[in-house]
């Protein structure tokens, strides 16, 4: 097995060295100077294996991760497991068991205790409300005593942190990525604003040029921490789900790396003509991208003054995609300005609205989903 160290100088390199020429089983392909060399390295094919220094500068969840991608098996060297597991690295190694490397010897992970469910809650593009379901529905968990984290991770128009009037100069989720890139997961939870006392938030991208801070690891490590420490996670996500056609990082990754993971997808539609149209696209390429459960549909924005009403919808909506409608949202639009000028979720703000009245069945839809998926989960383990 061809290797490569990466020790950044650490007392034990020249020692690793010795045992690795004088082993039978590995070569050693460089001694990289830095992380820069390493995935550099990686990607010229030449190496199997990785022994690192977990101090080494840059390295980071992110390069550990492109290393894994490349088909790299990552191992560090007499270090601490804790670590290790925050870097993504599942195996250590010691002086004179170097030869392990070559068998891929895990590090012995203690099970995970708690799993909330993630929803995604996705629409094509148009305004369905995204965003404000998302709120909404997250809000009407939380005033069911379920401990709710509301992610914004919308790289194309996230509006959480003004829908709330928070500020997001400095944006939670961006912060967040980079700690858990930096094997800080802990420090995720600090990224969290309080909105309601079972309701926390993660705000989004301020700028729309920050997007390639949101990796797809780092948003990998988020989750899973946020999984770990509340009841429930609702992302809002961007509308556009074509995979990127570069070797480089693409904007929506992250909308589609949601939905994938995603425990239940809320699809949110408009009823009107076009919005319908793109419905039913949307509804395609989200089966394309995301072929699991099926998806829990939402027509947001219904009116009088369209002409039809549900049922008109429900036939158009099911012959068309084979997926029927779950919730009907009524358009209310004075109870929904009065929540966004004022910076109140709508149950808050308007709590007689039928919007909210409806979020209420949209609620109880997405908990028993969500609860039954786990139950199923669980019986299958």
């Amino acid at each position: 097995m061809d290797v490569v160290i990466a020790a950044g100088g650490a007392p034990w390199e020249e020692a690793a060295i010795r045992e690795i020429e004088s082993s039978t089983v590995l070569r050693l392909a460089r001694r990289c100077v830095d992380v820069a060399d390493l995935l550099a390295v990686a990607q010229t094919g030449r190496a199997s294996g990785a022994i690192v220094s977990v101090d080494l500068p840059g390295l980071d969840v992110d390069a550990v991760s492109r290393l894994g991608s490349a088909g790299i098996v990552v191992a560090a060297l007499a270090s601490d497991p804790g670590r290790c597991e925050a870097l993504g690295i599942t195996r250590v190694l010691h002086l004179a068991g170097l030869d392990d490397i070559a068998h891929e010897v895990p590090l012995r992970q203690d099970p995970v205790s708690r799993q909330a469910p993630v929803v995604a809650v996705w629409g094509p593009a148009g305004a369905p409300g995204r965003s404000t379901v998302a709120l909404s529905l997250a809000a009407a968990a939380a005033a069911r005593g379920v401990d709710t984290v509301l992610v914004d991770a919308d790289t194309y128009g996230g509006a959480l942190g003004q829908l709330l009037s928070v500020l997001d100069d400095v944006s939670g989720l961006v912060a967040a990525c980079r700690a858990a890139n930096h094997g800080r997961a802990g420090e995720v939870v600090d990224q969290l604003i309080r909105i309601d006392p079972c309701l926390r938030l993660l705000t989004g991208l301020p700028r729309a040029d920050m997007w390639p801070q949101v990796r797809t690891s780092s948003l990998d490590g988020v989750l899973s921490h946020l999984r770990a420490v509340t009841d429930l996670v609702v992302v809002d996500v961007g509308s556009p789900l074509e995979p990127g056609t570069g070797p480089g990082a693409a904007r929506n990754q992250t909308a589609l790396q949601v939905v994938a993971a995603a425990d239940l997808t809320v699809v949110v539609g408009r009823p009107d003509p076009v919005g319908l149209a793109r419905l039913v696209r949307g509804l395609q390429d989200l089966t394309a991208v995301a072929p699991g459960g099926p998806p829990l549909v939402v027509i947001n924005q219904m009116r009088a003054s369209l002409g039809w009403g549900e049922r008109d919808v429900r036939a158009t909506v099911t012959r068309l995609t084979g997926t029927e409608p779950a919730v009907y949202l009524p358009a209310d639009v004075p109870g929904l300005d009065l929540a966004a000028v004022s910076g109140r979720t709508p149950r808050e703000a308007a709590p007689s609205s039928p919007f909210v009245a409806r979020i209420e069945v949209l609620a109880t839809q997405v908990l028993a989903s969500v609860v039954a998926a786990s139950a199923l989960a669980g019986s299958d383990q």
